[in-house]
């Protein structure tokens, strides 16, 4: 069995919900490290290691680290291109330009 992918990070935090929207769609296991940012954890030195700007989500695959949402969605839907959801990233140029579009103006 495969090591599931970790995502840290509050769950009800917005960035962190894309990302777990974007696992579920493509039935990647993952296990969820929850972040308690009023504690100051994201600022801790250990989750600095993993996210330099100490904000969430951050992402583990294997030896890969990530951060920023869209960019770990990205990521999830060609490294998982087979899995789940197919065309959840488009299929072709003109699918993933028109999502890419929407993804980077919801700022």
């Amino acid at each position: 069995m495969a090591t599931p992918v970790k995502v840290y990070g509050p769950p009800l935090s917005t960035a962190v919900s894309r990302v777990l929207a974007c696992l579920l769609e493509k039935d990647v296991q993952f296990q969820l490290i929850s972040i308690n940012m009023s504690k100051g954890e994201h600022k801790s030195p250990d989750f600095l290691k993993i996210q330099p700007f100490g904000q969430v989500p951050a992402f583990q695959d294997e030896s890969t680290s990530l951060f920023e949402s869209r960019a770990i969605c990205r990521y999830l839907c060609e490294k998982y291109a087979e899995k789940g959801n197919k065309g959840l990233y488009g299929t072709n140029p003109l699918a993933k330009a028109s999502i890419d579009q929407w993804l980077e103006a919801g700022g």
